[in-house]
């Protein structure tokens, strides 16, 4: 399934567990994006209880290392970002073998990279309904899926993510 992009609009209307890629985690993470004001509302929702924002276990350090190398964030205040997001009513997800196993089998399946296919097998596992993302490839990943692709950050805005390296 997929969604428009623009804004919490895109939230379906009976989502109740939001997934959210590393990507749309860091640059919700940094005020000074380009993206931030279109992934930020999405995490003030998940805090507020209107879904519940689900987070890879691995992300937030990965998060910060994009945060620092990408976005020029210095340490600290990349550090702290991260312990305030997990001090925040955020679900932690982990992956199983199984998960795994089905990331490579989904990747086969729609000749596509596993890193991505890993994402779609964690949304499946852990019932999300839609899968929070800047990357435009989950549009077609998610067409044959349970799970809601959104992109909240325009077009227009994502072509300055090269700016600023994400």
């Amino acid at each position: 399934m997929t969604v428009a992009t623009d804004g919490l609009a895109d939230v379906p209307d009976d989502a109740e567990r939001v997934l959210v890629d590393v990507n749309a985690l860091a640059i919700g993470l940094v005020d000074d994006h380009p993206g931030h004001e279109f992934v930020e509302p999405w995490f003030a929702a998940g805090f507020g209880g209107e879904f519940v924002l689900s987070v890879f276990d691995y992300h937030p350090f990965r998060a910060q290392y994009v945060m620092t190398t990408n976005f020029a964030v210095d340490t600290v205040a990349a550090r702290n970002a991260v312990q305030s997001l997990l001090a925040q009513p955020v679900e932690i997800v982990s992956a199983a073998r199984e998960t795994l196993l089905a990331a490579y089998e989904i990747s086969a399946a729609k000749n596509h990279d596993v890193y991505d296919c890993f994402l779609i097998s964690l949304a499946r596992h852990h019932d999300a309904d839609c899968l929070l993302t800047t990357d435009t490839d989950f549009a077609t990943l998610c067409e044959d899926e349970s799970v809601a692709y959104a992109n909240p950050v325009p077009e227009s805005v994502r072509r300055q993510f090269d700016a600023v390296s994400g």
